[in-house]
């Protein structure tokens, strides 16, 4: 897997959008998990706030699930930069050599899972909308 940076302005953008879109995933997910979007809050921007997270979480999921133009890989190659920049001299080891390799199955799974989450947090964002 080459870390090289991403050559045209579009893959550059797209890179940018898999990582960030990947971390804010995350912290969704873990809202969502903790229970804070689905506390019944009567505040209307909490349920336009809802809608919008699930579906900022459900194309995040698609990107990963389907690679669409790379996308998986783009997202992979910045967190494995992000790594070495802890850790500039750290060797290889045969257990993180193991895990970056199984790092695309498990963020499509991962992208699965975000798809079905972000699609049902929107749904039920709508329907308090409507």
């Amino acid at each position: 897997m080459s870390d090289a940076l991403p050559t045209r302005r579009s893959e550059r953008a797209l890179a940018v959008v898999a990582h960030r879109g990947f971390d804010l995933s995350l912290v969704i997910s873990g809202a969502l998990l903790l229970g804070v979007l689905a506390l019944g809050w009567k505040a209307r921007w909490l349920d336009w706030a809802e809608l919008v997270l699930g579906l900022a979480m459900a194309v995040e999921g698609a990107l990963l699930a389907t690679n669409w133009r790379g996308a998986r890989k783009l997202a992979i190659a910045r967190l494995r930069r992000r790594q070495s920049r802890r850790r500039p001299q750290a060797r290889a080891s045969l257990r993180s050599r193991i895990v970056w390799r199984l790092a695309s199955p498990a963020l499509q799974l991962l992208g699965v899972a975000w798809v079905g989450a972000g699609a049902l947090t929107a749904a039920l964002g709508l329907g308090r909308i409507v």
